[in-house]
């Protein structure tokens, strides 16, 4: 009986000590089973912003009819930018219609992204774009 009493003992302060302590650090997971992860760099494009903004607004030709609707919307897309820079996964989430959307998918489509950095290692990352669109009849 004092063996079973020492090998429980035994089991219960081995399985205390085991345990992993929540952190109280709201920057750091509080769930035992999930691990750190550090990003040293986002997905992006391989230019600066602007310039990034700046094509597809260029690649865009709008339509009079786009004209005529005196469109005032934003066109919000999503997309994922794999480990090797390729872009796939495009999902209009919000769209100006009219042809728009389309046409700033193809403008991203032949642009070149920055993958991921995910603890040293490059990782597919989704990305958002949102890209303001104002038509009016004189444009």
């Amino acid at each position: 009986m004092k063996t079973l009493l020492v090998l429980v003992t035994i089991c219960l302060v081995t399985t205390v000590s085991a345990q992993v302590i929540n952190t109280h650090d709201s920057t750091k997971y509080s769930d035992p089973q999930n691990m750190d992860v550090i990003y040293s760099g986002e997905a992006r494009y391989i230019g600066t912003e602007t310039e990034m903004y700046a094509i597809i607004y260029k690649s865009i030709v709008y339509s009079q009819e786009a004209k005529d609707a005196n469109i005032d919307s934003e066109v919000l897309v999503s997309f994922d930018v794999n480990f090797d820079g390729k872009l796939q996964d495009f999902v209009i989430i919000t769209n100006a219609g009219h042809g728009i959307d389309e046409q700033i998918v193809v403008a991203i489509k032949a642009m070149e992204f920055v993958p991921a950095v995910m603890n040293g290692i490059q990782v597919r990352q989704n990305v958002m774009l949102t890209i303001p669109i104002r038509t009016y009849p004189d444009m």
